[in-house]
């Protein structure tokens, strides 16, 4: 797949196509949800729960975890949970070539 959580673009997608996002998140009252970054031009989204997104892979990207309140006991802090499906469609899949 590629690199993913820290800034990167997808070089092998297809430009023809978008790729989409889904965050679903599982966080205990307090916590922050965290971000997604379209760097260039400069998107922020809060990633509250069933947030979705489609862009670019082509443009560079990133993201942070959630951020846990200060003060936090350890047992919350096992419980938060987000999940990101990511759906997109490779350049070698969408020309036919490998």
């Amino acid at each position: 797949m590629g690199d993913f959580g820290g800034e990167h673009c997808n070089t092998k997608d297809n430009p023809a196509y978008s790729t989409n996002m889904i965050a679903i998140s599982d966080l205990p009252d307090g916590f922050d949800p965290g971000r997604f970054f379209i760097l260039y031009p400069g998107v922020f989204i809060t990633l509250d729960n069933f947030a979705s997104i489609n862009f670019s892979g082509l443009r560079c990207h990133s993201g942070t975890a959630p951020y846990a309140p200060e003060g936090c006991e350890a047992a919350l802090l096992q419980r938060a949970i987000r999940v990101a499906l990511i759906s997109y469609p490779p350049n070698r899949q969408t020309q036919g070539n490998q």
